[in-house]
């Protein structure tokens, strides 16, 4: 009877330790970006590693009144540097990467930011170029890809799940 009780304990033990493993490795996929983002300008050809996926909310910069959705994609996590800010465009001098408009025009509205701001590139892209498995208003999962690179846009292939960080009021 002892060693049954032992059993118990330890099973309980495993399953506990097993719930909490898995507690973490769901935490850990939100706010998760992987995949790359190619681009060349002239004689320079950058190819980052995406790293990190963010989602923010809040009002367009440009139709007064309209609510907008952005996915950010960075070589490195902007939480903390979402969080200080006050305004929606605050957060564009931290991007080391794209960033996405979902909700701003009939197509996807996007920018890239490379080598500390000093590279720059806006385009717009078909909306079948975002898959989408996950749309809700606090969370978002899927892909993006596209190349544009015939016409001086870049190449890029994203793979993400990530939740709102911030719905903002300001736009500027």
């Amino acid at each position: 009877m002892k060693t049954l009780h032992h059993f118990r304990k330890v099973h309980l033990r495993l399953l506990l330790a097993c719930c909490i493993g898995l507690f973490f490795s769901f935490h850990t996929i939100s706010d998760a970006g992987k995949g790359k983002l190619a681009y060349k300008t002239g004689s320079k050809s950058f190819d980052i590693n995406i790293q990190s996926a963010s989602f923010i909310a809040g009002p367009d910069g440009f139709e007064s009144g309209k609510k907008i959705r952005r996915l950010i994609f960075t070589t490195h996590p902007l939480g903390d540097k979402i969080k200080s800010c006050a305004a929606m465009n605050c957060v564009d001098q931290y991007i080391e990467g794209i960033q996405v408009d979902l909700d701003a025009a009939p197509r996807l509205l996007y920018w890239i930011s490379l080598n500390n701001q000093l590279v720059q590139y806006s385009g717009t892209a078909q909306n079948e170029f975002l898959s989408l498995t996950t749309d809700t208003p606090e969370h978002l999962t899927g892909t993006l890809k596209f190349d544009q690179s015939a016409s001086g846009g870049p190449v890029v292939d994203i793979a993400f799940d990530t939740k709102l960080s911030k719905t903002f009021t300001k736009a500027r």
